[in-house]
């Protein structure tokens, strides 16, 4: 009886490794000139990034990606393991962006995590 309970923990203990996910909704502002660098990626993250202000927000990553994102829209993009993405801001005022992610692992950015 024992070895069973003990074999009934172990499977449920098994089934909620893994299963973990990062969610996160932060509205960043980005200073003219400035950037936000999310750092390589340990897990695949999908990313949410609404531009909240009147100007275009610049992307810059290897990946094969949209270089911009435009005033007041929205872009969707499944990030892979080993990644990268900086956010710039090439305008003379402050950039606000809404950012949502989620990811079996946190994600550094600006060599913070983000909670």
């Amino acid at each position: 009886m024992k070895k069973v309970t003990l074999i009934l923990i172990l499977i449920s203990i098994m089934s909620c490794i893994g299963t973990h996910r990062v969610d996160v909704w932060k509205t960043v502002t980005i200073a003219p000139g400035d950037s936000i660098i999310l750092q390589k990626l340990k897990a695949p993250a999908t990313l949410e990034i609404k531009n909240l202000s009147h100007e275009t927000v610049n992307l810059v990553s290897e990946l094969n990606m949209p270089k911009t994102i435009i005033a007041n829209s929205q872009l969707n993009y499944r990030l892979p393991k080993k990644s990268r993405l900086i956010m710039e801001n090439p305008n003379s005022d402050s950039v606000s962006i809404h950012l949502h992610y989620f990811s079996s692992r946190p994600i550094l950015i600006n060599n913070k995590e983000l909670r």
